[in-house]
């Protein structure tokens, strides 16, 4: 049986397997036109489907590249996008590409990805012992590539966006450093060479990017404050100078009078390591807490010289990044507004200040309930 129509209307026939067939003639991004082919189990169905192509045939919407694959789309994406995100993310993306996308669907063609290889993608990762959040980002890398080729009118739709993803246990948050935990650790560490590292790093919640990228000019003495403005990362094998993480991570803060002194004392102490002598007094510059070559501080050592410091001084050994989620808690207990908190922190939005790092522990929580206690007792 068949249904062949005009010239420039396409057509629709059953095939001799049953299987009915669509097609129209639709330009390519390389340019012409080719003529493209869809499938139904009726005829009804494959008319549906012919409306939609003669849609996109007359809105000049243009057809997959036929022999495009999944491998060389990727590799064109990630030549593109490399200078719009950020370096760790270009990371992320191209070792999701090459280690699981590439050899599971990369000879695949574009134009014939549809959402069922997506999820047998998935499940294929997760048959394979794969953990739930790197199947979350391969999936979510994937999502990111075809979504940028359905800007570009390369596919129709992307069919990695109705796959469902196991979400990730969220994992049991380490308990940040107590407010009488932080007040030994910095009385303890007052006279040890890096003080004023672990001070700023406690009293502002620097990130440790942060710390390994703040440099002398950043901090002005007469006005008492700080700018973390770059931060220092591993990217490629080489440690670079990058931006802050976000625009509201680029912020200037006040410097307290302990940090202020810390950060004195530090200059001092260089001062008598490197400097030029008595009376010829060096200028602060370069990487406030870099190596004696004047290169910037490895943050991979910063996290290594934290569990030493742990170790010596006998202090609960927490992940270095809970300094910073000891600084936010410590203030959100003292009262603080969550909204001058996200502005000493450098967070995005204030829901990160208040659901993330706004830990409360058991002594915050009895102090308030004895509180109340006492309100409600008269």
């Amino acid at each position: 049986m068949s249904g062949r129509n005009a010239n420039g209307e396409g057509s629709v026939y059953q095939r001799k397997d049953g299987r009915w067939v669509a097609a129209a003639y639709l330009p390519v991004v390389t340019g012409g036109r080719r003529r493209v082919s869809v499938y139904g189990k009726t005829r009804q169905e494959a008319r549906a489907k012919l409306r939609e192509l003669l849609d996109r045939a007359e809105r000049n919407i243009p057809a997959t590249p036929a022999n495009l694959t999944v491998a060389a789309y990727l590799a064109e994406w990630l030549a593109h996008i490399r200078r719009h995100v950020r370096p760790s993310t270009y990371v992320g993306y191209e070792t999701n590409v090459r280690l699981h996308l590439v050899p599971r669907i990369g000879k695949m063609k574009v134009a014939r990805l549809a959402v069922r290889d997506v999820r047998l993608l998935v499940d294929g990762m997760r048959n394979d012992g794969h953990k739930a959040r790197v199947v979350q980002h391969v999936h979510a890398t994937l999502r990111a590539a075809l979504e940028h080729a359905y800007r570009e009118e390369i596919v129709p739709r992307n069919v990695a966006k109705p796959v469902r993803v196991e979400q990730p246990r969220p994992e049991k948050p380490r308990e940040p450093l107590t407010a009488d935990e932080a007040m030994h650790l910095l009385k303890d560490v007052a006279d040890h060479r890096h003080a004023a590292l672990w001070t700023l790093m406690v009293m502002l919640g620097l990130r440790r990017s942060e710390a390994c990228g703040l440099r002398w000019e950043h901090v002005d003495f007469e006005a008492r404050t700080v700018r973390i403005a770059q931060t220092v990362q591993r990217v490629d094998g080489k440690l670079r100078e990058l931006p802050t993480k976000t625009r509201r991570s680029n912020r200037t803060v006040p410097l307290p009078p302990r940090c202020l002194y810390a950060l004195a004392e530090h200059h001092r102490r260089l001062q008598e390591a490197y400097g030029d002598g008595p009376g010829k007094p060096w200028r602060p510059v370069g990487y406030v807490f870099g190596t004696p070559w004047g290169t910037p501080l490895e943050p991979r050592n910063l996290t290594r010289m934290w569990v030493k410091l742990c170790q010596d001084l006998s202090v609960r050994t927490v992940p270095l990044h809970a300094l910073r989620h000891t600084c936010v808690s410590l203030l959100l207990a003292l009262g603080v507004h969550p909204r001058v908190v996200m502005e000493i922190v450098g967070h995005s939005a204030i829901e990160m200040t208040m659901n993330v790092y706004g830990h409360v522990n058991l002594d915050t929580q009895r102090v308030a309930l004895d509180r109340l206690d006492d309100e409600l007792s008269g």
